[in-house]
Parts: C-alpha cells; structure tokens; sequence
C-alpha cells in the first residue's frame, strides 16, 4: 500500500514523462518489460548500495549517470531513424540469441527485452518521497544485512509502486494506438515522445526534478498514509519479529551497535563514507541543519576537535537533516559551510532516512561511536563540550581536560508541549521559538483569522499579550512559513530575551526595516534562505515589541531568542 499510493506523490515526477513516453512506442509486452525492470532493479539496488559501494568503491552517482546515459540513448534512436534502425536489429538479434523459434516470438522478446533495459535504468534513477515503509526496510538492511523479510519487503513495496506506472503505460498506449487520427504522424509523435525522454533525463541530471517536486509538493502536499497508526503498528511489529527489539540501536551490555548511514542524497568536503569503512576509528555523528541557532552554537566546538584530533584517529561526520524545504538545496548548505568553516565530512539526509534510523528527535544531537562501532555516549542540544571532548580524548587514549560548565537546552525537533515552555538563562524567562506557518504556529494572536494557503489582508490589533505574534498587511501562511504579498507588510512580535534570530528567505536581495518598541533601529538583507540576526540588545533584557516591516516577496519561517549567556 505505502509503495502504491507513491503515485500520488511529487517523486513519480522524475520518471512518468519516460515512462509514458517509452511505453507508446511498440507492442503491448513492452510496458511489461518496463513495470519488470524496474522492479527488479530498484529492489535490488535499494538492498545492494550500500554493500556494492563498500566492495568497489564507487560512488552510486555512478550507475545513476549510467542509466541516464542508457535513457538518453533510448530517447535518442526515436529521434533519429539511423540509430533507431541499428538499436531495432540489435534487439531482435539478442532476443533470437540460443533459441530457433518462429518471427513472432522473437519480436514479442524484443520488444519486452527493450523495455526491460529502459525499467532497469529507471529502477536506477527514480528516487520515491522515502516514508516510513523503505526507511524501514534500508535500515533493517543496513543495520542487520539483507535477509528474506527485507527482499519481500522491497519487492512488495516495488510492485505496489509498479502496479500504477503499469496503468499509466497502458493508458499511454492505448490512446496512441485506438486513436487513429494519430496515424499520419506516428513518426512526428515518435520523435516528439523521444525528445521528452531526452529532456526529462538531462532535467534530472541538472536536478530540475527535484526543484520540480519541492515547488509542487508546496502547493499540492502529498497524502500521509505512511503515517497511519495501523501502518506504524505493523512496522513496528515487524521489527521485534526480526530478531531486534530495540531495532534502532541494538544492545551489547550497555552500547549500541551504531546503525549505518542510509539513505545519504549527497556528500561535502568528502566522497561517501559508511560506518563499516570506519571500524577501527572514532566518530562522532552530529545531527544539525544550518538554519538552526542552536546548531550554529556548537559549531566552533565540533570544529575545533575536528581540528585538534583528526589526525589522531577521530572523524566527525555532520548530518544535515534539514527542518525547511529550502534546506534541502545543496548549494544552500554548501555555502553555509564555508561560512561556518566546517572542514569535515557533511552528509545530506534530505530524506530523514538515517535521522530516523538513528531514532532521533533533536537539532543539534551529538552521537560518539568507538573504533568497534558501538555508540557509548550520546548527547543533546548545547552544552556538556568538555565532557564531550573528554569522552573523545578517552576513546583516543588521551589525558582528560577540565571539567565544563552547566550545559544550555536542547532544541527539540518538533513541537513538544513539555519543551515548548519558556526556557531559563540564569533564572530569566526568554520567549520560545515561534514558529509562523500555520502548521506550527501556535503563537498568533487568538483574535487573527488566519487564512490557509492564500493571500489575505491583514489587521495588527495590538497591544498584544506575552510572546504573542501579529500580522499587518497583505500575508499567505503557508504550512512551514508566511509570505509577504506587498510592500510594507508588517509582522508585530512580543517578545522578552536578549537575542533575536529569524530564518528568512527572498529570491533577490531586499531590505527590511526593523523597529523596536515602535522606533527604526536598523535594516537588514535578505536573500539567501537562512537563519538572519536581528536584535542583540546585549545588556537590554526585558520585554520589548518588534515590528519588522518587509516589501514583497520575503519568506519568513521562525523566531529564535537567546539570553544573556547563548
């Protein structure tokens, strides 16, 4: 069912122009092919990834360029006749190969193995939104090998994910073929179907599939059905039944057997690593995302142990699971790694594969593995360093240094009533983090109506009560942030620390106008989406009022605060 409903998701994007296209061009055996390659092949290299890249040490963007070299190719012999010529002998010469069978059956294999070949190659580059179901089954195979409830499970989620695409196979070739004021221009149609397969591999290859799926999964959210608490309970139990009950981070007396990396989009500052590679050497994994000033914090601490010990046998791996949309964006991250001069290894986790793998629920959460690959020591949010580096330094066979002093709060990863209250810096209230779309905003002011995904105008009605936000002016409240629609759209904020920060985003570079307490203090440009800083009132604690007055086309997603001490 999880692989079925894939249809309805923004990832069959990438694959279902080839798929409709490839699959108009010959006899009805051609779209079984496709259905059956792809099966195949991406069950296969969900399950084998990890262990080919281990053996071989090549990176699996390698056979991704390989199929789309393949896809192109195909696209390429339905546009020109010579190739198409050479391509249609070559497969019926392959398909007679061992047999001496009548004309018939060598076309029908033909046909089939053709379509085989393009399913195969789209096994390769179709990545689906990964839900709980295939985090489930590459963890279990990352963490416990490949077994026969693991091929079942991936076989079962690849056919549910086929059995639509073989629909929209057949539909496709069931209008081009019943249509029969098509047939003057079946050459026309044919070249026209190849250069989409063309257009739609080199679009992958520049990775205008996944701007593609973001921008559509904005406006058009994809249904939640890996969510249901009947799946959730099937999984689970499926867990306990693998031999594994705390399936996460098994136990050997009082460690845990640290889980692979999985489900990595993309490397930085390193080719792919796996933990497996690592045995022997210390690490530490630390979960962050760079729009989070809590993550931001602990920075100049992971970096300078990066520094200090990594020529003694210490690597630090950072994991980039990102809270925002926009943080998916590699060239986002890259930039906030120079900015922050992270030198070492950064691995994106733009589908929460190992964050989920790793049980996780914190930014920034820290998790130190020793040379067997057992975790023995966990920590998170800010704070606790030296006890971090100490723990480190005896894994290294170190000396220990002195002792740190008390740790700040954890960011929590989701919206949690217990830590949701007001945080203590040296016994003074700050205002929590404020989040502005509307699927974590619970911040507003009770009197404003907000409108879902669409633009309205706004009406502040001030004064407002402790930690309350306000809108003013023309507004759409999306679901992770709001977006101002004209210029001079205010956002009013109650708030009591003595840091600001706010996680904002333009597509060109724009100034807005901060006041406090009703007076213009300064300005502030925003283009990159990241985290910006606001108010640093240094020695000014107290509770104050913000106005930010923004032109338009700003993208404002939450509010952090520090005290005296962040």
């Amino acid at each position: 069912m999880a692989g079925f409903i894939t249809i309805l998701s923004p990832c069959i994007l990438s694959i279902a122009p080839i798929l409709l296209a490839a699959s108009t061009q010959g006899t009805r055996y051609k779209p079984f092919g496709i259905i059956t390659g792809l099966i195949i092949s991406f069950s296969f290299f969900t399950l084998a990834t990890t262990a080919i890249v281990q053996a071989t040490g090549i990176s699996p963007d390698i056979f991704r360029y390989i199929a789309l070299g393949i896809i192109i190719l195909f696209g390429l012999t339905m546009v020109i006749p010579f190739l198409e010529n050479k391509f249609t002998i070559f497969m019926a010469d392959v398909a007679r190969l061992g047999t001496a069978i009548e004309q018939q059956a060598s076309q029908v294999k033909a046909e089939f193995l053709s379509g085989f070949i393009i399913g195969i190659a789209l096994g390769l580059i179709w990545t689906p939104c990964a839900g709980s179901v295939l985090a489930t089954i590459t963890a279990i195979a990352a963490t416990q090998g490949i077994s026969l409830t693991t091929i079942l499970m991936t076989l079962s989620y690849s056919i549910g994910a086929a059995l639509p695409m073989l629909l929209i196979c057949f539909g496709g070739t069931k209008i081009i073929q019943s249509t029969t004021a098509f047939t003057p221009y079946a050459h026309t149609i044919r070249q026209i179907f190849g250069v989409i397969i063309i257009a739609t591999a080199v679009g992958i290859i520049l990775h205008a599939d996944v701007f593609i799926q973001e921008k559509i999964a904005h406006y058009f959210p994809s249904i939640s059905i890996e969510n249901a608490p009947l799946l959730h309970k099937e999984l689970n139990m499926l867990k306990r039944s693998n031999g594994n009950p705390n399936w996460n981070a098994m136990k050997i007396g009082d460690k845990r057997i640290a889980p692979e990396l999985t489900g990595i989009t993309d490397w930085i500052n390193s080719q792919p690593l796996t933990l497996a590679q690592l045995k022997g050497k210390v690490v530490l994994l630390d979960f962050w995302t760079y729009s989070c000033i809590n993550c931001i914090r602990t920075l100049p601490h992971i970096t300078q142990w990066y520094k200090e010990y990594k020529d003694k046998g210490l690597v630090i791996i950072g994991v980039h699971t990102p809270e925002f949309a926009f943080e998916k964006n590699k060239q986002h991250v890259e930039d906030a790694v120079k900015r922050f001069n992270i030198t070492y290894p950064v691995a994106l986790d733009n589908n929460y594969q190992t964050w989920q793998a790793y049980d996780n629920h914190y930014w920034p959460a820290h998790y130190l593995i020793n040379q067997d690959g057992m975790i023995v020591k966990t920590h998170f949010g800010e704070g606790d360093y030296v006890e971090m580096e100490n723990a480190i330094r005896a894994l290294l066979n170190l000396p220990f240094v002195e002792k740190s002093p008390t740790p700040s709060p954890a960011r929590p990863a989701v919206s949690d009533e217990a830590l949701a209250k007001s945080e203590a810096v040296e016994g003074q209230q700050i205002t929590p983090e404020t989040y502005l779309g509307f699927e974590r905003g619970d911040r507003y002011n009770p009197s404003l109506q907000i409108q879902k995904d669409k633009a309205a105008l706004y009406q502040s009605t001030q004064p407002l009560s402790d930690d309350q936000v306000d809108l003013k002016g023309n507004w759409t409240v999306a679901k992770d942030h709001i977006h101002s629609e004209k210029d001079d759209s205010e956002i009013i904020l109650n708030f009591i620390a003595t840091q600001v920060y706010l996680v904002m985003q333009s597509d060109q570079p724009q100034q807005i106008m901060v006041l406090l307490d009703g007076k213009p203090i300064s300005q502030i440009k925003v283009h990159e989406p990241r985290m910006y800083d606001i108010l640093d009132l240094k020695e000014n604690y107290g509770r104050h009022t913000l106005t930010l007055q923004c032109p338009q086309g700003i993208n404002v997603y939450v509010f952090t605060f520090g005290g005296e001490d962040s």
